[in-house]
C-alpha cells in the first residue's frame, strides 16, 4: 500500500500547477511513476478493448495510438520529475506536432484511415488529440519552463529540408481510402513525416556522446512498438487497400515507412532489450547515426 501511496503522491506533485518550484523526484519515486504509467496504460487499453471496441484486428491501430500516448507521457514524467529537458530534441517534437496536425486533419474528417471497429468512431482520434497536447506541453517545457536545461547546440539537425520531400511524395504517392486528393495527401504526408520524425532525436544522442537516459529510452521503445503495430495492420490491410482503389506502389510505400522506422530503431531496440534483461548499462557500437554509448535503465 505504501508503494501505491508513493505513486499517487508522485503524480500529484509533478502534475500540480507549481510543480516547477518543487524539488526533483527521487529515483524510487521516478520508478513508481513509470510503473504507474504502464499500469494505467494496460488498464485503459483493457477498458477500451472491453467497452469501446468491436474486438477486431483493426483495433491494433488504436492500441498503437495508446502506446504512442504512453511514450509521450513517459517523457512528460521525465521532464517534470527531473526538472530537466536534457537529452530531448525539440526538433523531433516539432516534427511530431506537424505529424499530428496532418493525421488528425484526415482522421477527424474522413474514415478511410481509421480502425473499422468501434474505436474508429472517436477513441482512436481522441488518443491522437491527447498526444498532440502532451507534445505541446513538452515543447513549452523545453522553451519556457526548463529552457536553461535544453541542449540547443546539440539539437542541431535541420528539419526544414525534411518537410518539402514529404509533401511532394504525398502529392504523387498516396492511397485513395478517403476518396479525396486533399485528405489522402494529408494522411500520406503524416506517414512520411512520421518516418523521419525520430531522426533529430537520434542525431542529438550522437551529439551528446550517445548517453541516453532511461525515460528517453522508454519513449523510443514505445514509438518503435507503435511502428511495429502499424506495420502489422497495413500488411494485413494490403488486399483491402488494393480492393478500394489504391495502387500497389502507394500501399507498398506506406508499408515501407514503417519498415524504415523499425530499421532506424533496430540497433537501439536490440541493445535496449539486452539492457532491460541484464539491468546494466551498456556500450553500443558505432552506427550511421553515431554511437549510443550507454543506456541508463
Amino acid at each position: 500500500m505504501s508503494a501505491i501511496a508513493d505513486g499517487v503522491d508522485f503524480f500529484l506533485n509533478i502534475f500540480s500547477f507549481d510543480s516547477a518550484s518543487k524539488p526533483k523526484a527521487s529515483r524510487s519515486q521516478l520508478f513508481s511513476g513509470v510503473g504507474g504509467v504502464y499500469l494505467m496504460g494496460v488498464f485503459t487499453w483493457c477498458l477500451i478493448w472491453k467497452s469501446y471496441s468491436s474486438r477486431q484486428f483493426s483495433a491494433i491501430l488504436t492500441c498503437a495510438s495508446m502506446v504512442q500516448l504512453c511514450g509521450f507521457v513517459l517523457l512528460t514524467i521525465k521532464v517534470r520529475a527531473t526538472k530537466s529537458v536534457s537529452g530531448l530534441s525539440s526538433k523531433t517534437l516539432e516534427m511530431y506536432l506537424i505529424f499530428f496536425l496532418c493525421r488528425l486533419g484526415n482522421t477527424l474528417n474522413k474514415k478511410g484511415y481509421v480502425p473499422s471497429d468501434k474505436t474508429g468512431k472517436g477513441v482512436y482520434q481522441a488518443l491522437d488529440v491527447m498526444s498532440f497536447f502532451v507534445v505541446l506541453q513538452l515543447l513549452y517545457c523545453i522553451h519556457k519552463t526548463h529552457k536553461a536545461t535544453y541542449q540547443k547546440e546539440e539539437d542541431s539537425m535541420m528539419i526544414l529540408p525534411l518537410l518539402p520531400p514529404c509533401a511532394v511524395l504525398a502529392f504523387f504517392v498516396r492511397m485513395t481510402l478517403s476518396r479525396s486528393d486533399f485528405y489522402d495527401g494529408l494522411w500520406a504526408a503524416s506517414a512520411y513525416i512520421d518516418t523521419v520524425a525520430m531522426l533529430p532525436q537520434l542525431w542529438m544522442l550522437t551529439k551528446i556522446g550517445g548517453y541516453i537516459e532511461g525515460m528517453t529510452s522508454h519513449f523510443i521503445a514505445a514509438m518503435t512498438l507503435r511502428s511495429a503495430f502499424g506495420l502489422m495492420f497495413w500488411m494485413r490491410a494490403y488486399t483491402d487497400a488494393i480492393k478500394y482503389g489504391s495502387s500497389e506502389l502507394s500501399i507498398n510505400t506506406a508499408i515501407g515507412t514503417f519498415v524504415v522506422q523499425l530499421l532506424l530503431a533496430a540497433d537501439f531496440m536490440y541493445y535496449y532489450g539486452k539492457a532491460r534483461f541484464s539491468g546494466k548499462k551498456l556500450v553500443m557500437p558505432d552506427n550511421p547515426l553515431g554511437a549510443l554509448t550507454g543506456v541508463d535503465i
